[in-house]
This record gives structure tokens, sequence and C-alpha cells, in this order.
């Protein structure tokens, strides 16, 4: 809902003139009862309500300044909340370990930027969503919601969840193509580590370089009615320096993803990303495939996710495979209630569980969550 007067009431206290404006608060609540549980011998199992099943749980808020001539001078600010403890979610300082703040606290660690856009296109400046991750989030049928019928190789993959720049990166500036060229569209992003230039030198703590945090990433595409195509790669250096030496361990992430919305066949669209990633002598590889059919007010979305990892040597690949049943069915245009159920299954020593659960090496794990989503 829009809250004008907020900019109004700014100006006014300010005793400037201000051009058009407007301040939007804005906001997701999702919970829902899940129910997850692994197999073989090491197997847990777990009950719990959770939040951010459907779609991530936020409080945000974003304004524009209508500066004329086309140009307009924005901020975005978007926070992470996990309504089920009625906390919110950690974030990230310095795109390195070293920069993870505690959890509990009310972040803006979603988005937090300002910008200016123009016939030139977008700049941003803050913490904002690395390109890689828009191919994840943009060709998933689960889009970017946490439940259990999450992207698994985003889940799996060292380069995704657990990475400090697998989602976003902090101290960044970003641009943006125009919307005006004819289907094409683009972004570019530069991101600080922020470390002294003294970190360099061996003896001294930290013993990492002073590029360690540091990211660069693109991504293009095209979009042409029905069809949607992207690829994106990003790399954010990691340099340990030891035996007076620099050792590489950057991480790189590449990703290509598509969808086709089939108008004649009940508007079903079909989605796909591949997914290749590396860091020092790991590889990482997956793919999904997918699809999401509206029917009237309901939602069926199916997703097929597949995650091999390979280390360096002669040695068997530990894989992971997710299947992930959804339906929603939209209340209103603000309120929707859905249920899912997911198996993963595990080969040559992989054990990865659906959240809440462990499951032993080379075996499956299963779940099913029911929930309610409301925005505003």
């Amino acid at each position: 809902m829009k809250k004008t007067f907020v900019a109004a009431a700014a100006c006014m206290a300010a005793g400037v003139a201000c051009a058009q404006s407007s301040v939007t608060l804005f906001g997701v609540l999702d919970a829902a009862v899940a129910y997850t549980t692994g197999s073989g011998p090491l197997a847990t199992s777990k009950w719990q309500l959770t939040n951010s099943s459907n779609t991530f749980s936020r409080l945000g808020f974003r304004g524009t300044e209508d500066l004329g001539g086309g140009y307009a001078a924005s901020f975005w600010l978007e926070a992470g909340l996990q309504n089920d403890t009625g906390s919110g979610f950690t974030t990230n300082t310095n795109n390195q370990s070293s920069g993870n703040t505690t959890l509990g606290g009310l972040t803006f660690n979603r988005r937090s930027t300002v910008s200016l856009s123009g016939p030139f296109g977008e700049v941003r400046a803050g913490r904002d969503y690395t390109p890689t991750f828009w191919n994840t989030a943009l060709f998933d049928p689960f889009g970017t919601g946490g439940g259990i019928g999450a992207n698994q190789i985003y889940f799996s993959g060292f380069g995704g969840l657990t990475s400090p720049t697998g989602t976003r990166a902090s101290n960044s500036v970003g641009y943006f193509l125009p919307p005006t060229l004819g289907g094409f569209y683009g972004q570019l992003m530069y991101a600080m580590g922020e470390n002294e230039s003294r970190s360099d030198i061996v003896g001294l703590l930290p013993t990492w370089s002073h590029n360690d945090g540091n990211y660069v990433g693109a991504r293009v595409g095209y979009l042409n009615g029905p069809f949607n195509i992207a690829l994106a790669t990003g790399r954010t250096t990691y340099t340990l320096i030891a035996a007076n030496l620099p050792v590489s361990n950057n991480l790189r992430v590449s990703n290509i993803g598509a969808s086709y919305i089939f108008e004649s066949l009940w508007s079903l669209k079909l989605m796909g990303e591949y997914y290749d990633e590396s860091q020092g002598t790991l590889d990482g590889k997956g793919a999904l495939v997918g699809f999401n059919l509206p029917i009237g007010a309901s939602e069926i979305k199916l997703s097929y996710a597949r995650y091999e990892r390979e280390p360096a040597g002669n040695v068997p690949k530990p894989t992971s495979s997710k299947v992930a049943l959804g339906y929603v069915y939209n209340l209103s245009k603000r309120s929707a209630v859905y249920a899912t159920v997911a198996r993963i299954s595990n080969s040559n020593g992989a054990s990865q569980a659906l959240s809440g659960s462990t499951t032993s090496p080379n075996h499956a794990s299963t779940g099913t969550e029911f929930g309610m989503r409301h925005a505003f």
C-alpha cells in the first residue's frame, strides 16, 4: 500500500521542495506445517512450523522520486522475516565467511539499495541479488520459496545457499540495461570485500588476500512473448597466503535458464536451468526441469533436479536428485493456501536431506508441507 504522505511529511519536515515521489510499504507472511524424514541407520525426522515455504517472508520499503526527463532516483529496503519465531535473518557484510552476522535481529538482508535510472538504464549501489541467482529464481517452478520444493541445485551446491555471494552481494555497484532494447536485457555487478591492503603481507593477520570477497558477475537475456532465456556467470575471489605463496580458491558459478509459455495449453509454462560451479579442486554440476500450470484459481508445480559434486581424482561423484510436486490455491490476489510433497534420492555417498531431517548416505529423504501465504 502506498504511503505518499510519508514522503510529503519528510519534505515538509526538512523544509525543502520535493519532486513528485512515492513510498510503498510491502511484505509477505508465509507459514507452513511441515514433516520431513530421512532413511537408513542415521535417519531422523521432524515436525515443524516453518516460514517462507511458498514465498520468502519479508518486510520492505521502496520509493521513487521523479526527476523529470525520464530520470528517477529510488531506494529499496527489504528485510527477511522468520514469522514462525518473530526473528529476522542474518546478513553478510563483506562477502566472506568472516562477515556473517548473528541470527535474530531484523536486517535488510534481502535488498538495500539506492539507484538512479533513466534512458541509459539503471545504476544501483548497496546489497542486491547476484546475476547468477536471478536464473535460479526465475527458471524454477517453485521460485524463491524456501520450502521442501525449493531448488535442489541451490541448496546442494557450494556456490548456492551456503555461499556469501550465492544469493546476494554486499558493497555492490550494479548496472541494468534499459528495457527498450527489443527484448534484450542484462546486468553487470561488481562487489567489494573491503579488506585492508596490508592483509596480503605474510605474517600479519588476517593472512588472506585484500581481494577476498570481491565479486564480479554478469547476466544477459532475451525475452520475446512467451519465450525467455538468460545466461549468467559470476566469480568471487578467495585467496589464502600460505608458505609465502598465494593459493587461489576462487568460486566460479555459471548457469543458463529458459522458459516457454504454451498459451494454447492453459498457459502451461515449461522451464529449466543448467548449472556449473567450481572452487579450488572441487567442481559441481546440476540441472533442473519443471513446469507451472495455472488452472483457474489453482496452480500446479512440478520440478525434477539433479546435482552432482565432482571431487578431484578418480573417486565416486556424490549425486542427489529431487522431485517435488506442489499445489497452490489462490484465495484472492494476495492470499493463498498450498501443499507440497518432495523426495530426495542419494547415491555415491551423498546424504542430502529435506530441511529438518537427516538421512544416511545413499538413502532417501521425504517430506510434506501445508501452508498459507499472505502478501500486502
